[in-house]
């Protein structure tokens, strides 16, 4: 019977505007990516515009709006991000990260905490589940960086240069610009600042792109299409 009654909570949910949706999902992201035994629901609801009854009344309990989560954001990361990766890894590396983080930042747009919250979710100890299914999402994830690796040209790069080890600074370079860029995009998401935001962060990813490949590659063919 509690079944029957989560599921029709749910259900309920799924019938509310979408924004409202995103903005109660993203509002709780937000707060879980601080560990799910400080988060607060308290600063869910605030965040999210809507009473503290309503989120309860939709989920039920903390744990469940958690595990809530867990299948929400696996979902979306394998729709959005997973599958897409697969298709953009090509010889070129510094053409694959460029897409890559396109794809990262887009998302990140639409889900300001998103990756947040998987980072944290992944290794939270507090949390009471979650780590055994985002475990799955890793392993599809270092495939796809491996994939990277072995469809390399490496014949792209100088000859004074160790290909892998040049692929691995280029990875940490990105992995540190898109880092930041995802915590500087406001909460909002799309839209306004976020936005402006993000196209000003993307011509200097841009140029990153471009210096590195200067630095490593024999011929200076620059990333020009954002």
């Amino acid at each position: 019977m509690a079944t029957q009654e989560k599921n029709e909570n749910i259900a309920k949910f799924l019938t509310l505007d979408i924004d409202k949706q995103k903005r109660i999902l993203n509002a709780a992201m937000k707060e879980f990516a601080l560990g799910y035994k400080n988060a607060s629901t308290d600063n869910m609801v605030k965040e999210a515009g809507i009473s503290k009854g309503l989120l309860f009344h939709y989920f039920g309990t903390k744990e469940r709006l958690y595990s809530y989560l867990i299948d929400y954001v696996i979902e979306i990361m394998q729709e959005e991000y997973l599958q897409p990766m697969s298709n953009v890894i090509q010889a070129d590396v510094l053409e694959s990260v460029w897409q890559l983080s396109l794809l990262k930042g887009e998302l990140s747009l639409r889900y300001p905490a998103i990756f947040d919250f998987g980072a944290s979710a992944y290794v939270d100890t507090t949390a009471p589940c979650g780590n055994i299914r985002l475990t799955r999402f890793g392993e599809v994830q270092m495939n796809l960086i491996k994939q990277m690796y072995e469809k390399a040209d490496c014949g792209l790069f100088r000859d004074d240069i160790d290909p892998k080890k040049a692929i691995d600074i280029i990875l940490w370079t990105i992995e540190g610009f898109a880092n930041s860029v995802v915590a500087a995009i406001p909460g909002e998401g799309v839209g306004g600042k976020a936005r402006e935001n993000y196209d000003k962060f993307l011509e200097e990813f841009q140029e990153i792109i471009n210096v590195l490949r200067r630095c490593f590659y024999k011929q200076n063919v620059e990333v020009s299409d954002l």
